[in-house]
């Protein structure tokens, strides 16, 4: 479904600065999230309708119930064929998941002369459906006529969207000149459509290569960003390809599975911080038939990868349910070694409890080299005026798993490393 030229069009990267390690006062961030939001923010890559020759369909009930264990409830996928097409099989798939709470983001079959009202038909066979997306990837699928095909496409999918109720994605592109080539879509769409990939580098990576005309460089989130305000401007993103590929042995564009484990909890966060509304990561399981395997949260026999159970466990520390509030203000600092420490507060819906995420955004993973490049742990102290303890901490850790500790103090020194730290305030 995706395809990864963009990851190899620079195999340089900016020498990071060698920084001194400042002690100063990080004062508490403006907003605080619902932890609902981010819960709700991530969704995974799917083969449901390659058939039976292959993991997706064959183990589909364990695969299902794996979703379930990580409470990973959103999924993309493609279209059978022309839609109408699809086999009973794969609708009845689709309802079991829909009955358990798993909706899917679809891709439309390509096609210049289909109307809404045959999408809509297509469509239909697929309960469940939260959203729908332009063919997947059309600037390097779509042949020499792909602006214009896709084009010719796009009305009948806003019209179908518009008759499902459901939201419209905008095209993802692979080049960053496909964008200015079509130029402001943004009457098809309601949220844009970006495929981040930074290349086996630290989600929070400053880019490499060039830079666009507001200074930001290629393979970072802002860059991707300001491609989105081309096609879709004043319209908020959604990441419907993310991730990392990993290996067993050094490779380019490749990363161990314990980067990826430490790597993908910071991505969930990161992108939500960056105004992301949900990120998918691909995929599900590793492809060995991809031209680079690798992929996958899970191993091709399905057993979980280090990042599957990470972002299983930070699911679980954020699951709440969807009520509507409005978080309120906490008052908290950060003092000590607090260079290149991010965080991310979210309060749930029930209790008055809080969660502050706090990890190091450096890089632990040289991908030119192919080497580590550990982060040493900095002591931090986190303050809580007002009565407020931190009651429980979990740290995550190379396996995915969290380290656990009990401190029930309101002011807590601890050592922030390139693992998120979870802690949990009431």
């Amino acid at each position: 479904m995706c395809t990864r030229t963009r990851l190899l069009l620079s195999t340089f990267s900016i020498p990071a600065a060698i920084l001194s390690v400042l002690s100063t006062a990080l004062p508490a961030q403006a907003q605080v999230y619902r932890a609902y939001d981010v819960y709700d923010s991530v969704g995974v890559n799917t083969h449901w309708y390659y058939g039976d020759g292959y993991q997706y369909s064959t183990h589909f009930p364990a695969l299902v119930s794996l979703m379930q264990q990580a409470q990973i409830r959103h999924f993309r996928d493609g279209v059978f064929s022309v839609g109408t097409n699809t086999p009973a099989s794969l609708t009845q798939m689709y309802s079991t998941m829909a009955s358990k709470g798993m909706h899917a983001d679809l891709i439309v079959p390509q096609s210049t002369v289909i109307s809404a009202d045959e999408l809509v038909a297509g469509l239909q066979k697929y309960p469940g459906l939260e959203s729908i997306e332009p063919p997947n990837e059309w600037d390097i699928h779509g042949g020499p006529n792909w602006a214009s095909t896709l084009m010719a496409e796009e009305p009948a999918i806003l019209q179908a969207g518009r008759e499902m109720h459901v939201p419209v994605l905008g095209p993802s592109l692979t080049q960053p000149a496909s964008f200015i080539a079509l130029g402001s879509l943004a009457q098809y769409m309601d949220f844009n459509n970006l495929h981040m990939y930074s290349g086996g580098r630290n989600p929070e990576n400053g880019g490499w290569g060039g830079p666009d005309s507001e200074g930001n460089y290629y393979g970072s989130v802002a860059f991707e960003l300001d491609l989105s305000k081309i096609d879709g401007p004043g319209k908020r993103s959604i990441a419907t390809e993310t991730g990392y590929r990993t290996a067993s042995q050094a490779s380019q564009g490749a990363i161990p599975d314990s980067v990826e484990a430490i790597y993908a909890p910071r991505l969930i966060l990161e992108h939500f911080k960056k105004g992301i509304k949900r990120s998918y990561f691909y995929e599900l399981i590793d492809d060995p038939s991809n031209v680079q395997p690798g992929y996958g949260l899970l191993k091709y026999d399905l057993t979980p990868k280090p990042a599957f159970t990470a972002i299983k466990n930070l699911l679980g520390i954020l699951a709440d349910s969807n009520t509507p509030f409005t978080p309120a203000d906490l008052d908290y600092s950060l003092t000590g070694s607090t260079q290149g420490v991010e965080t991310l507060l979210v309060q749930k819906s029930q209790g008055g409890v809080y969660w502050l995420a706090v990890w190091l955004s450096g890089s632990i993973y040289d991908v030119n080299a192919l080497q580590a490049t550990p982060i040493p742990p900095q002591t931090v102290t986190l303050i809580l005026p007002g009565g407020k303890t931190a009651n429980y901490v979990g740290k995550f850790d190379a396996t995915g798993q969290t380290v656990s500790s009990w401190p029930n103090r309101s002011t807590y020194t601890f050592q922030a490393t390139s693992g998120v730290t979870m802690i949990r305030i009431k």
